[in-house]
């Protein structure tokens, strides 16, 4: 009895280094690899962020643009109370910017980038929505990811993770009005045949 007393305390002993020199290992990579892993957290919270807005969704929404064209915004999202068009942008760094200038600029690793102010043309996304579904009001918002950075402030309308408004958060207690549903339906018809 003693030698397998002896033998199942070894066993035992190199159990629990086993386990003790795996923790460490783990402990170990998730310390090397946490700035990976952080990253793609707050890509997966970004992506369940964007997919819970409004009651409903269509994704790549195409339109016509009212000039013989078409148009396509990243999210359509049907709220209780209207409709709202969402452009996700992937701009890290810092970003400049303001609603009534021609051209914001991105400031990465010490450089900066000079973009054309994406209001603008989420402005005539909206007025082309709009004469779609004159009797519902339609507004947009462009959805910059965890990776941007405002240090001087943004407009109303430039969103992010943490500064969602309430009118696009998710509610299953809400239901639409009946003339956002009709123009709900019309859209999707249009983007279904785009």
């Amino acid at each position: 009895m003693t030698d397998f007393n002896q033998a199942l305390t070894v066993l035992q002993d190199h159990v629990v280094l086993l386990i003790a020199s795996s923790l460490v290992i783990l402990a170990l990579f998730v310390f090397l690899n946490r700035k990976a892993i952080n990253h793609l957290r707050l890509k997966l919270r970004t992506r369940y962020c964007l997919n819970h807005l409004g009651l409903k969704q269509v994704v790549n929404f195409s339109f016509p643009d009212g000039l013989g064209n078409h148009s396509t915004v990243d999210r359509l999202i049907m709220r209780q109370d209207g409709i709202s068009l969402l452009v996700f942008k992937q701009y890290p760094g810092s970003i400049f910017c303001a609603d009534d200038i021609d051209e914001w600029t991105q400031l990465l690793v010490g450089k900066s980038y000079r973009f054309k102010n994406p209001l603008v043309d989420l402005d005539y996304q909206i007025k082309a929505v709009s004469a779609i579904v004159p009797d519902v009001p339609v507004n947009g918002f462009l959805f910059f990811d965890y990776q941007a950075r405002f240090p001087k402030g943004c407009p109303e309308r430039v969103i992010s993770l943490d500064s969602v408004p309430e009118s696009l958060k998710r509610d299953r207690k809400v239901k639409a009005q009946a003339s956002v549903v009709s123009a709900w339906e019309t859209l999707r018809a249009i983007s279904s045949a785009s």
